[in-house]
């Protein structure tokens, strides 16, 4: 009867590496290094995430004390507010169904989401990923600036610069 080992089954690449939340001496996380070379993610990974979490939530905490952040008045659902507007991150949408209600409110969206949804299967090409603007994907990051920016415009427009009736409230009239 033929034994088969682990080694045959699964040979060793000496140029493999890993990182699975272990610090390991030396330049490369080499898979072949003997765990006694290798720091555990228990106690010492978990205490430095804890240390972080507490540092932000006391920053946190010491902003909100420093900075009032005021409540308005009490809700009246005999007075809405003119203009009724959406949060922030919503009101880029809102402001493109100010201009066409089909637009803004059914084609728009519609995309949004389609795009989203379709994206891992359009975009198979993996050269240039985690490369900050690589030429290789020139075409993408292109589009996805342009979509950025106008949904920056439009939030801008509609947070800022919409008055009551919607209408368009320029600075420097």
């Amino acid at each position: 009867m033929h034994v088969v080992k682990k080694q045959e089954i699964f040979p060793r690449d000496p140029n493999k590496t890993y990182s699975l939340m272990a610090i390991v001496d030396g330049d490369s996380l080499q898979v072949d290094k003997d765990p006694g070379d290798t720091v555990s993610s228990w106690p010492h990974l978990v205490l430095r995430e804890l240390l972080v979490f507490l540092v932000v939530g006391i920053a946190v905490v010491a902003v909100s004390l420093l900075f009032n952040a005021p409540l308005e008045e009490p809700a009246n659902a005999l007075h809405s507010t003119n203009p009724a507007k959406a949060p922030w991150y919503f009101v880029g949408i809102q402001e493109l169904v100010s201009y066409s209600a089909f637009l803004g409110g059914i084609v728009a969206p519609a995309a949004i989401v389609l795009s989203l949804l379709f994206l891992p299967y359009l975009d198979r090409n993996p050269a240039g990923v985690g490369v900050w603007f690589a030429k290789e994907r020139r075409v993408a990051t292109s589009i996805f600036t342009v979509f950025v920016v106008a949904m920056g415009i439009l939030i801008v427009i509609g947070q800022f610069l919409r008055g009551p009736n919607w209408t368009l409230n320029l600075p420097w009239h």
